[in-house]
Formats: structure tokens, C-alpha cells, sequence
């Protein structure tokens, strides 16, 4: 029975974060809608864009402290019920003003998702930890891909405000179902004043695996974070593509992560970290490698895109793992501390690439090359990670 709510949560835990993520990605069709009926500019579309984003990324460094003294579950039952507020408020604003300090706090719903992970490292072993943040991880990739689509049938079929009356629909369903099944888990470390909290974040991102593993995390998705951002302007200006088009391509590039979940689940505990993140990255470095010399060729650039995303994924789980356990402080610091510096690194990244590429009209040589030199420096900090915990069994 334990185990069975365990899995419960996970499921629960999945719906909460998918859903946090293709709230974005579902408003993006209607936005011209939004500012039209509230005769705004049209630079608002990207402002509340910035906003959710900005939304996201602001509590992190207070959320794990906020952990460990009041207890996981709490926090992210409160942050599930900060997002559904914000959502449901959404449909009922009066002026683009409400509309984008709404988003600003609905956006704050990403802040609390490292708990979940936290929590799933704390409650399950090696294998089954990878397998279910390999297959929890790769939600947030599909967002993009299915958010636009499920919008765009929603506000066809009815009013941009129903986006947000379904993300609330869905957002009473994780609550629900969370609080019925997460594990109460009770503080079992002593409250920490502020000096305590500061010497401890000290602490974790003076370690080295963490900040390492941080950073080949935020370099190996980077291609594809990217390819999110850039593939609109790729697929349907560069190549002369049509929306459907630009979905099917979208389906088989993420597919590949598809395929590494589905892996994961067989291959997990059956071979090493080590040989895990050692031929994982060589995957994505050949497929990345495939899509330079295939640039000419759509669909050989798209297969190359493909078999990245593939070998990416086998590996990030293992990456993930070795650096939230690493510190050997508390884990909901050290998941908050990973998760700033793949953010900060990723935000970065995705405008040194997106500022590079227009400077060569975002040509698909360009996005492929530029992505290959990601590939290898990643690969080198990958096999250098990887002799580092040559020696981690999984427990």
C-alpha cells in the first residue's frame, strides 16, 4: 500500500509539473487576442512571457530553507495552491495590467517543482529515482511541443480564458491528488537561522559534483532548450515549412527523449553511472555531429536533432542523481542550489546562441554548429564527471 501511494505521488507530482509548464505554452496562440481585447500594445506578449519566466525563477533560494523547517510536503501543497489561485483568477482580469501580474504569480508555480525531486531522491533508490526523474524531467520538453496545439483547440473551440480554466481544472486534480498520497515527511534537522543558511548554501555550491553536474546539465539540453526557442523562425522561415510541418518535426526531435524514457526504464541499474553518462554523451555528440553535415538536408538535420535528444536523455538522470546527493547536507537546498545554476546557465546560453545565430540569419548550418561546439565541450566535461564517480554503485 506504501509503495502504491509512492507511485501516486509520482503521478501526481507529474500532472503538477506538466502542467505548470504547458500553461505557458498554451496561452502563446492567443496572446494576440489577449492584447487585443484589452486594446494593449502588442509588446505585451512578449512582457508576459518575461514575466512567467521571471515568475519562476524567484523563490528557489528561499524555498529550501523554507523546507527543511516547515517540511516538503507543505511547501509544495502551498505552491500548488499559489499556482491554482493565479490560474484562476487569469480568466476573470479586466485589463492587461491584472492579466500580466497574474502571470507574474502564476509563473511562481515553477519555483516549487525541485521539491518534487527532492522528495523522489529522498524516497526511492538509485534505479528507480533515475527512472522516474528521467521520465519527470523530459515533461517540461514537451510543453512547447503539445502547449500551442491543445491551445490553439481550445480557443478555437471557445475563449482564450478557458487556457486557464483548464490549467486550473488540472491544477485541483495534482492538489488533490498530492495531498492524498505525498508522504508527510516531518522535519528531521534543526532549524536553521539565517547565518545557518548561508553557510549551508556556502557549503553546497562549494562542491564541486554539484556545480559540475549543474553545469553538464544546463550544457547538454542547451541544444535543445535552443531548438525550442528557434525552431518557429527554422522550421516554417529558413526551411519554407508549415505550422504542420513544424509540428511533425517537433514530434520527432523530442521523440528521442521518448525513446531514452522508455530505455531508462529497462537499462537503469544494469549498467554503471559511469558507462551510462560516458556512451549517453557520445550518443548525443554523434547526433549533434550528424545534424552539421545534414544541414542541407532537412530531414537529416532533423534525425541528427533526434539522436541527440536521445543520448541526452539517457545520461541527465545519472548527472542529476550523483549531484543532488553529493553534498551531503539537505536536499532541498542542494535541489534549489542545482536548479539556479542549470537556469542561470540555460538563460545564458539561450541568448549567446540566439544572438550568435541571428547574426548569420539563423541559418540551420549556424544553429548546427554552434550546437556541436556545446556537444563538445560538454563531452569533455562529461567523461571528466564521469571518472569522478567511476567508483558510485547504484544503492
Amino acid at each position: 500500500m506504501k509503495n502504491k501511494s509512492l507511485i501516486l505521488f509520482a503521478v501526481f507530482f507529474i500532472i503538477y509539473e506538466f502542467n505548470a509548464y504547458i500553461a505557458n505554452d498554451m496561452i502563446m496562440p492567443g496572446m494576440m487576442k489577449v492584447v487585443t481585447e484589452f486594446n494593449s500594445p502588442v509588446e505585451n506578449i512578449a512582457k508576459s512571457l518575461s514575466l512567467f519566466i521571471i515568475g519562476g525563477s524567484s523563490l528557489q533560494i528561499f524555498l529550501g530553507p523554507l523546507c527543511d523547517r516547515y517540511g516538503k510536503r507543505n511547501i509544495l501543497l502551498a505552491g500548488n495552491t499559489l499556482f491554482l489561485i493565479a490560474s484562476g483568477i487569469i480568466p476573470f482580469v479586466l485589463n492587461i495590467d491584472q492579466f500580466l501580474a497574474a502571470r507574474y504569480f502564476q509563473g511562481l508555480g515553477l519555483c516549487f517543482i525541485f521539491i518534487g525531486y527532492a522528495m523522489i531522491h529522498e524516497l526511492f533508490d538509485d534505479k528507480t529515482a533515475v527512472k522516474l526523474c528521467t521520465l519527470i524531467s523530459n515533461i517540461s520538453i514537451f510543453a512547447p511541443l503539445l502547449g500551442p496545439v491543445i491551445g490553439s483547440a481550445i480557443i478555437v473551440a471557445a475563449n482564450w480564458r478557458y487556457v486557464f480554466i483548464v490549467t486550473a481544472i488540472l491544477a485541483v486534480t495534482s492538489l488533490i491528488g498530492l495531498a492524498k498520497n505525498m508522504p508527510n515527511n516531518k522535519p528531521d534537522t534543526p532549524r536553521m537561522n539565517l547565518k545557518e543558511v548561508l553557510q549551508t548554501y556556502v557549503k553546497i555550491l562549494s562542491t564541486r559534483t554539484l556545480l559540475q553536474g549543474g553545469l553538464i546539465i544546463a550544457l547538454s539540453m542547451l541544444p535543445m532548450i535552443a531548438w525550442i526557442g528557434m525552431a518557429p523562425i527554422l522550421v516554417m522561415q529558413i526551411m519554407g515549412k508549415s505550422f504542420g510541418a513544424y509540428i511533425i518535426y517537433q514530434s520527432f526531435v523530442f521523440g528521442g527523449f521518448i525513446l531514452s524514457s522508455i530505455s531508462i526504464q529497462f537499462v537503469a541499474g544494469r549498467f554503471s553511472f559511469y558507462t551510462m553518462i560516458t556512451r549517453g554523451t557520445t550518443v548525443a555528440l554523434i547526433g549533434l555531429a550528424i545534424s552539421v553535415f545534414g544541414h542541407n538536408n532537412n530531414e537529416m538535420f532533423i534525425f541528427g536533432l533526434f539522436v541527440a535528444s536521445f543520448g541526452i536523455g539517457l545520461f541527465n538522470g545519472s548527472i542529476f542523481r550523483i549531484a543532488i546527493t553529493s553534498t551531503g547536507l539537505s536536499s532541498s537546498m542542494s535541489a534549489a542550489s542545482l536548479n539556479i545554476i542549470q537556469a542561470t546557465m540555460l538563460a545564458v546560453g539561450v541568448e549567446v546562441l540566439n544572438d550568435l545565430c541571428s547574426k548569420f540569419k539563423y541559418s540551420t548550418l549556424s544553429f548546427s554548429l554552434l550546437n556541436l561546439i556545446v556537444g563538445i565541450i560538454m563531452m569533455v566535461l562529461c567523461f571528466n564527471y564521469a571518472k569522478l564517480v567511476k567508483s558510485r554503485l547504484w544503492q
